[in-house]
């Protein structure tokens, strides 16, 4: 486990709503994997305030940790969206689990909104390392606007010749030839029709993860092939 002070180095407007920080790593013998989460302190009206976010970051990006965050009007939420490059925090981590299995093989990514950011570090590993994972993602959002890191997922859709990307947006555009309305079985079994032999990582606020675990076990995906990752604090 790692600890240390830093800084924030960089602020990226991802969508509308939604932002990334970087932090320089300020220690040595860094080390996390793809998909885990680490807690962040910063300073929320003068005490030190603590959150857990997932790192949208990969291994492979060296230098920095990164999380990607909805800004809401929690106490906290408003204070990362006053912050600004220097400002001070402290990182502590890795943990959890919802991580990549150790040898490549067929996985689906089911998310939506502020859930993309562990699978985003996870494909960005896969990309990196040139693993032979077999990919498909359904991401849902309200809109083409709304899609966080939308234009590296299409990038990643084009070099990656075992990732397929899939969008279902509940507003698409006129000309819209995707998915539309919410994520559930009759759109699963659609767009991943070998989903009987995928590892399934559903990741997001609570009842959603809840919703798209739902859908996956209402066409027969077994429980022990569902990895979850649930977003507290944005229900």
């Amino acid at each position: 486990m790692w600890e240390f002070e830093t800084e924030v180095s960089k602020i990226i407007q991802r969508t509308p709503s939604i932002r990334s920080f970087r932090f320089p790593i300020r220690a040595t013998d860094v080390s996390y994997e793809a998909g885990q989460f680490f807690f962040v302190t910063i300073k929320v009206d003068g005490d030190d305030d603590i959150h857990h976010f997932s790192l949208s970051s990969s291994p492979t990006e060296r230098g920095y940790l990164e999380f990607t965050k909805r800004i809401t009007q929690s106490a906290y939420s408003q204070a990362l969206a006053r912050m600004k490059p220097g400002d001070w925090a402290r990182l502590r981590g890795p943990f959890g689990g919802f991580t990549l299995p150790p040898e490549p093989g067929k996985v689906g990514f089911l998310t939506g909104g502020i859930g993309i950011t562990p699978l985003r570090a996870m494909l960005r590993y896969i990309a990196d390392k040139g693993l032979s994972f077999d990919v498909t993602m359904l991401y849902g959002n309200h809109s083409w606007e709304e899609i966080c890191f939308r234009d590296e997922l299409e990038r990643l859709h084009r070099e990656l010749p075992h990732f397929r990307l899939e969008h279902a947006l509940a507003e698409p555009p006129p000309d819209w030839k995707g998915a539309r309305g919410l994520i559930n079985g009759e759109i699963i079994r659609q767009f991943i029709p070998d989903y009987h032999e995928r590892l399934f990582y559903i990741s997001g606020p609570p009842r959603m993860v809840l919703s798209l675990g739902d859908q996956a076990r209402n066409i027969g995906v077994p429980d022990d092939q569902i990895k979850r990752d649930s977003f507290t604090g944005y229900d």
